[in-house]
């Protein structure tokens, strides 16, 4: 009985694990999309801004560690 037991936890623990890898990309995926590599986080802000205000983005998002060096654009397209 014990067996039985210790074999539907694993079954189940291994298809909750195995939804949640397949779920997460595609969640990721739907969301921010990447656009490109700015020298600083200001020209960043600038072009993200620019994706705002033509409509082609809701909403942007860039990824610094510091305020002077190269940012990542992401934005969320409409």
């Amino acid at each position: 009985m014990s067996l039985r037991k210790a074999f539907s936890a694993a079954a189940v623990a291994g298809l909750v694990a195995g939804g949640a890898l397949i779920a997460a990309p595609a969640a990721q995926a739907s969301t921010y999309t990447y656009i490109g590599i700015y020298p600083t986080a200001a020209a960043c802000h600038t072009a993200g801004q620019a994706y705002v205000n033509s409509q082609r983005a809701v909403v942007y998002f860039c990824d610094t560690t510091t305020e002077t060096g190269p940012a990542r654009l992401s934005v969320v397209l409409r």
